[in-house]
């Protein structure tokens, strides 16, 4: 990123309330196999209609037309045979749009992705020091959340408080927004994240339905085996 040194503007701000989309709140998300992720990150996508995303869009906007021109500023300080293989700043969006699995249309929603990184190393006076951090979750009362913590998975609705900081990536002619994680108010928790048969496009056909009971709960068939483990004893004893 930018190696300006003058002291960069933050901005906090906070969302409206809004969907979560792929959450990584209660633990970090550490990446896959082939694309790993050693230091862990905090995620949360918001999801917001476009006429509820206006305000928090109305916040940021001072900041992403400071951070446009200061990438203009550092895009015309690159050597010029740089320049002309990027031909000209480019510019992050704040969100992505929401597209509708089956019609592949856009469905009126603006995505918002807020990031932390959970672990990482510092260096102070030669020595180097390994720090975490997590968000600190609330709930919809204002109580902070201690202790083991809940799943918190799609489709939970809540807040997220956040900083905007501007920055410019040299190497890509890149500006925009880095909208750093800082906490979540959970208004309404999701913590079931089993599919239903509808999200797999299955529907409801006459045939085979499963019992109500399926199987004995656990406490009968720990009785049955002691039954037949106190008759084996007595058959045994009989001869």
């Amino acid at each position: 990123m930018s190696t300006d040194k003058k002291k960069r503007t933050i901005l906090k701000a906070r969302t409206p309330r809004g969907v979560f989309r792929f959450p990584a709140l209660d633990k970090p998300d550490y990446g896959t196999e082939a694309f790993p992720n050693p230091d862990g990150q905090y995620k949360v996508g918001v999801i917001l209609s476009e006429e509820a995303a206006q305000p928090l869009l109305k916040t940021l906007a001072p900041l992403l037309d400071q951070a446009i021109a200061e990438g203009q500023e550092g895009f015309a300080g690159l050597k010029v045979e740089q320049r002309k293989k990027l031909k000209e700043l480019k510019v992050n969006d704040l969100f992505s749009v929401e597209y509708d699995k089956e019609t592949e249309e856009p469905t009126g929603n603006l995505i918002f992705n807020f990031k932390m990184k959970a672990s990482g190393t510092s260096v102070d006076s030669g020595m180097t020091y390994t720090r975490k951090r997590r968000p600190a979750l609330f709930d919809a009362k204002g109580k902070l959340l201690t202790g083991k913590l809940p799943e918190i998975c799609d489709g939970t609705v809540g807040i997220v408080a956040f900083e905007a900081l501007p920055y410019f990536i040299s190497a890509i002619g890149m500006a925009g927004l880095i909208l750093h994680l800082e906490a979540v108010q959970i208004i309404e928790l999701q913590s079931d994240h089993r599919h239903t048969a509808a999200d797999y496009g299955f529907d409801e056909e006459e045939g085979w339905s499963v019992p109500e009971q399926a199987r004995p709960p656990a406490a009968v068939i720990s009785i049955a085996i002691n039954c037949r483990q106190c008759l084996a004893s007595q058959g045994s004893q009989a001869d």
